[in-house]
């Protein structure tokens, strides 16, 4: 059950062949109905392109889907302390609009597709957005708390039949300290200006900054949502960035700023307290002429800190990496996802790879190139703390990997039951002789 997944805004068409009746009412939730048109189109992306015709089986599972979503948008709606600012709203319209243009290849191809300008596609949508941005609102608030505990972990994984336990990976624990060489005066200077090229473009409203950004920004995070970000603490971004948006007012643009990631212009959209909320593009300083002498000069002081001295390789880290991701960790590497630090060493990239196999549980590796997770080019030298041979999944030493799918399990689990419950709440008529209820029922 994918529930909330459809967007209002998609890409994709409905096959439909000839004579088909698209638009009868199929259910009413609600006073909302239902239409035929919305199951075919959900059901037809579930297929994700492997098929063009749809089963009364698949055509059920989506019209349940979209009885599910209503219900949950009909509480939402009569539940007064879920609010939505037109604020968000448009946030979300650009970002959307922004994402579907560059998948389209550009603006002109959006509009040719809806046949309308892009002011006409957001007004056209926007309701729908505000409504499903209340229903999402509503059921995270449901999910949030639903937390699992070691014995239920124990329960889960012994429910697995022992012919389907996989194996895993060889696993890595690992930590680094990097540095970045200074990259050429002029690629620099040529990125400065084309940030602020871009930003001459957004004050001039010649583009927004969301369709800017989609086009031009070298961070891949959020360029194909129109570089938005949003509910960030200003502690946990890199301290410049952190600077400019604690000194925007809510709607401004920034100046054009740089950070070790590159050059940047940022509008905040809102901030409450620390939180704020963004859309910025980055440009990065072309790094394929870089002199690495320097950083590697640097890397072998560093590292014979560690050796010779007995300096704590956490502490140099902290001080000296140039990493912000690791560096306040003391150079820990962890799955930005999760925050698992013991990771597969072929998910961490040839580059890692190469240095890992040569090294002893304990080493600390000559400075070696190394691309971070958000694409910048460094130089960095490795600890490996820990090597966990390809084995068996077990509780004992893959607990962490084992809790994140039972609590994913149990939260869909409350989801079904507590949607079930909600649903009986609010009027709901299958109108379709199609329809198959789930397990026989009525």
């Amino acid at each position: 059950m994918l529930l909330l997944a459809a967007s209002v805004f998609t890409v994709a068409r409905a096959q439909v062949l000839p004579g088909t009746v698209l638009d009868e009412i199929v259910a009413v939730v609600g006073t909302e109905p239902v239409l035929a048109s919305e199951v075919n189109a959900v059901a037809l992306s579930a297929l994700q392109g492997q098929a063009t015709s749809i089963s009364d089986e698949q055509w059920s599972r989506a019209l349940d889907d979209l009885v599910y979503q209503k219900v949950i948008l009909d509480r939402a709606l009569r539940d007064t302390t879920i609010t939505v600012s037109d604020d968000q709203v448009n946030r979300q319209l650009d970002s959307r609009t922004a994402s579907l243009a560059a998948q389209l290849g550009g603006e002109e191809q959006l509009t040719a597709y809806y046949g309308r300008t892009i002011d006409e596609i957001k007004a056209s949508f926007r309701e729908d957005v505000r409504r499903q941005l209340m229903a999402q609102q509503y059921q995270s608030r449901r999910l949030r708390d639903v937390s699992i505990t070691p014995s239920e972990v124990g329960t889960w994984f012994a429910q697995i039949p022992d012919e389907e336990i996989p194996d895993v990976p060889e696993l890595v624990r690992v930590a680094h300290i990097v540095q970045q060489p200074t990259p050429d005066e002029s690629a620099r200077e040529f990125a400065r200006l084309l940030t602020v090229a871009l930003r001459d473009s957004i004050l001039a409203e010649q583009a927004t900054i969301e369709e800017l950004a989609a086009r031009h920004s070298d961070d891949p995070g959020s360029r194909e949502n129109g570089g938005a970000y949003a509910d960030f603490n200003v502690r946990d971004l890199v301290p410049e960035f952190g600077l400019v948006a604690s000194t925007l007012e809510d709607g401004g643009l920034s100046q054009v700023f740089e950070t070790q990631f590159g050059y940047h212009v940022m509008r905040l959209n809102q901030r409450q307290g620390d939180i704020v909320s963004f859309n910025h593009i980055l440009v990065r300083v072309d790094d394929t002429d870089l002199d690495p002498a320097s950083a590697i000069a640097q890397l072998d002081v560093l590292r014979d800190s560690v050796l010779t001295y007995g300096v704590p390789f956490e502490a140099i880290a902290k001080r000296h990496s140039s990493d912000p991701f690791s560096a306040a960790q003391g150079g820990y590497v962890s799955d930005p996802r999760t925050g698992e630090r013991d990771l597969r060493l072929e998910a961490l990239g040839p580059l890692w790879k190469v240095v890992i196999d040569t090294m002893d549980v304990g080493g600390v590796s000559e400075p070696v190139e190394v691309q971070l997770l958000d694409g910048t080019r460094a130089w960095h030298v490795v600890l490996l703390q820990r090597r966990t041979p390809p084995h068996r999944l077990n509780i004992e030493t893959d607990y962490a990997l084992l809790s994140q799918y039972a609590l994913q399990d149990k939260r869909q689990v409350e989801l079904e039951v507590w949607l079930r419950d909600l649903k009986e709440t609010v009027y709901v008529d299958i109108k379709s002789d199609r329809y198959q209820p789930p397990n026989g029922g009525s």
